[in-house]
């Protein structure tokens, strides 16, 4: 397969790209046959090709060492993302405070919500202990100095 599309870069104008995908299939167990593109740059088999901003040609995502968002979160925003989770499974609305879960759903067994309210409690825990540590070091960091230029204007 030929893939011929205009380049979205600014800087270099209309840059015309030809790109040729090869086509791959196996035989499933169950039957039948699967389809597979092979990235051009890495020459695996995968299932989807992709064009980032700023990307010229289509490959995989190996290929252009895209990640999903939750692979660069650091600690903190891992928490606040699962505390996030854990409010939904308890039955919040919207986001709610960390301060007191959601009251028990009526649908919700006791037991059920005792032991996702502890997980919740366990996350909001960390994720306190998690936010005091990252403000120390904010606090705790040192002034950079100012460097102000003494030359005189004419």
């Amino acid at each position: 397969m030929e893939l011929i599309h205009k380049t979205r870069d600014d800087r270099e104008g209309d840059l015309i790209v030809h790109d040729r995908i090869r086509l791959l299939w196996t035989v499933p167990t169950f039957g039948g046959r699967r389809w597979w593109f092979q990235c051009p740059r890495t020459w695996q088999k995968t299932t989807k090709l992709y064009l980032p901003n700023g990307g010229r040609h289509f490959w995989s995502r190996q290929a252009y060492g895209l990640g999903y968002a939750c692979q660069r979160e650091d600690s903190f925003s891992r928490l606040q993302r699962r505390a996030a989770m854990l409010n939904r499974q308890l039955g919040a609305k919207g986001w709610a405070t960390w301060e007191s879960p959601p009251p028990k759903p009526k649908w919700m067994r006791r037991w059920t919500y005792e032991k996702k309210y502890e997980r919740w409690e366990h996350v909001v825990e960390r994720a306190d202990a998690e936010f005091t540590l990252k403000a120390m070091r904010i606090l705790r960091r040192p002034a950079v100095p100012i460097r102000i230029s003494r030359s005189r204007r004419p």
